[in-house]
């Protein structure tokens, strides 16, 4: 639910096993209602017309280049930029594993050898790990900017539920956009991805919860 940092994250550790708890004794069924969003929200979504200001969340590189699925992300964002006179992309991501660059860095080399990629105005988050600091960070930096208008949040349709469950929660104003105008219903992605983010929705609502009942201010400061 939370950000991971290298000392041990107790509220991260406490929530994911209240979270399998809750699915144990809920014999699946909070897993099973949380596919079914994700699913639906993934579906239903539309892959444009886009703001005047488009946010691209980026996913862990490989071999220090964006891989299949963040590189689907980011000519999604130059189509509907070079759509929209006078929209921004804002690439969202910093290091992650044994990367040297940035997720937002590796995003934007690739967008700057696009053929359009020169007229592009593209601005960069670097200090993010994870979708829900990259939105704190993202609320942020709107904040300092004076920023008002809505966002275009561009990602993997199995990604969208839980962006949209994070950006209701830290009161953001925003549109959902899918990647790719097709679900690849893969053997590979199916498991892999869709029954993964369900997890992570789960966990995230339990958390939330939680930190509500318990009226954990460092806990609700964190996802609100």
């Amino acid at each position: 639910m939370m950000a991971t940092h290298s000392r041990i994250d107790w509220d991260n550790l406490g929530t994911l096993a209240l979270t399998l708890l809750v699915g144990i004794v809920g014999a699946g069924l909070p897993f099973v209602v949380a596919l079914v969003r994700v699913i639906a929200v993934g579906l239903r979504a539309g892959t444009g017309p886009a703001t005047d200001l488009i946010v691209v969340f980026g996913k862990r590189l490989v071999n220090d280049q964006p891989d299949r699925d963040y590189r689907i992300r980011l000519a999604t964002a130059a189509r509907l930029a070079a759509a929209r006179q006078g929209s921004r992309i804002l690439l969202l991501g910093g290091r992650t594993g044994n990367a040297r660059l940035s997720e937002a860095e590796a995003g934007e080399q690739l967008l700057r050898a696009l053929p359009e990629g020169a007229s592009l105005s593209i601005g960069l988050e670097q200090a993010s790990r994870d979708t829900l600091t990259n939105l704190r960070n993202l609320r942020t930096l709107l904040a300092e900017t004076q920023t008002r208008e809505p966002l275009t949040l561009i990602s993997n349709r199995y990604h969208l539920a839980r962006l949209g469950q994070m950006a209701n929660s830290l009161g953001l104003s925003y549109r959902l956009c899918a990647a790719a105008s097709i679900t690849p219903w893969s053997r590979s992605v199916l498991p892999h991805r869709w029954l993964l983010e369900s997890f992570y929705v789960t966990w995230f609502a339990t958390g939330k919860l939680w930190a509500r009942l318990t009226r954990n201010r460092r806990m609700l400061a964190r996802v609100s």
